[in-house]
């Protein structure tokens, strides 16, 4: 059994809670957080092979991208 993926799976996971309360204080920074957990469980499920996730995981990520880029616009 290989550790490093399990190990990834984690870190993503603790990034992932940290980036939800980030966010419930209405921290910018939570979308950085949530770009790093996805990327990292974008990458465990390719190396998986679980494609359905993928689409999932990119799909958050873009979502988290979206977020960062509106959340930094000035208010008119």
């Amino acid at each position: 059994m290989n550790a490093i993926p399990e190990l990834i799976g984690g870190a993503a996971a603790v990034l992932a809670v940290t980036g939800v309360w980030c966010n419930n204080k209405r921290l910018r920074v939570c979308f950085i957080i949530f770009m790093a957990s996805n990327s990292m469980s974008c990458g465990l499920h390719v190396y998986a092979g679980l494609w359905s996730l993928v689409a999932r995981d990119v799909a958050f990520l873009a979502l988290a991208v979206h977020g960062w880029r509106c959340w930094g616009k000035k208010a008119i």
